[in-house]
């Protein structure tokens, strides 16, 4: 090991507290919002043991020791807290900018402290700084980014199953209440889902009502109808409501058969038609 190399790692294990707390103290001032999140959390303790990893894999990647396993594991626990905690990708990402200026202060007064460190060995400690900080930016932003991915999809997944709800009125009979605009995937999901909950219901009879649709296209109206027809292959006689003037004109134009389809003006006519009426 290079000997200005081990006095590096030295500097940083000696210091590691002052270091810590220099980089919560900047974090505080520049991001108070983001510091009352790391420190009110259950284990506020996690995220200053967090930082003294973060010295101390620095020190060894200065060493020259294979650090690559465990960067990536602390970049990815520390990605998972942050999303976690509700930080955003460029509140975490001003941290690293934090602890890189921290880092090069520190480098300072290892500088003043030995006087004999050229601007060479200052220079490359420098560089080894940069180097190590960038290395855990990318490895933290590409885990921050899966993880924030993957929870928009188990949103969208927990907000298509409630846009989309099947509702039992009486045995065999169901409502599936149609809110909103509705594009190819909304409609793709409206296929999956109807076809699983009518099975699951046992439903024989569906009440589809689109009162609540105000714009759909010609693809999309085709794509509704779709669901019907996929209904009528499964044994639900599918009855619909409140189609507006603009669809009906969409499916007219379409061509699509209506024949085997009893429509009704509103949901409570439909209600009615299937003896349910308020006493």
């Amino acid at each position: 090991m290079n000997q200005s190399n081990l006095l590096f790692r030295e500097f940083l294990s000696e210091e590691d507290d002052i270091l810590t707390n220099n980089i919560l103290r900047s974090i505080n001032q520049i991001q108070p919002e983001a510091f009352i999140k790391l420190t009110n959390q259950t284990k506020p303790h996690n995220y200053i043991e967090q930082i003294k990893q973060l010295i101390h894999l620095l020190g060894k990647y200065a060493a020259g020791e294979s650090t690559d396993s465990e960067i990536e594991l602390w970049g990815k626990q520390v990605s998972e807290d942050k999303v976690r905690l509700g930080l955003s990708l460029y509140e975490s990402l001003q941290h690293f900018t934090i602890i890189r200026d921290v880092m090069w202060g520190a480098l300072e007064d290892l500088a003043k402290k030995h006087g004999n460190l050229s601007a060479e060995q200052t220079l490359t400690f420098g560089k080894i700084i940069n180097k190590f900080t960038d290395r855990l930016v990318l490895i933290f932003t590409n885990s921050y980014t899966g993880l924030t991915n993957k929870r928009l999809r188990a949103q969208q997944e927990v907000i298509d199953e409630l846009s989309t709800p099947v509702i039992s009125i009486v045995d065999g009979v169901a409502v599936l209440p149609i809110i909103g605009d509705i594009d190819t995937h909304r409609a793709r999901i409206l296929m999956e889902h109807t076809l699983r909950e009518t099975n699951r219901q046992e439903v024989d009879c569906l009440i589809m009502d689109f009162s609540g649709v105000f714009i759909v296209d010609t693809m999309v109206a085709q794509e509704l109808f779709k669901i019907i027809d996929s209904l009528k292959l499964t044994g639900v006689d599918v009855n619909l409501t409140g189609l507006r003037p603009e669809l009906a004109h969409s499916v007219v134009t379409l061509g699509i058969n209506f024949d085997n389809v009893k429509m009704y003006n509103n949901l409570g006519q439909a209600l009615k038609a299937f003896g349910i009426v308020r006493n």
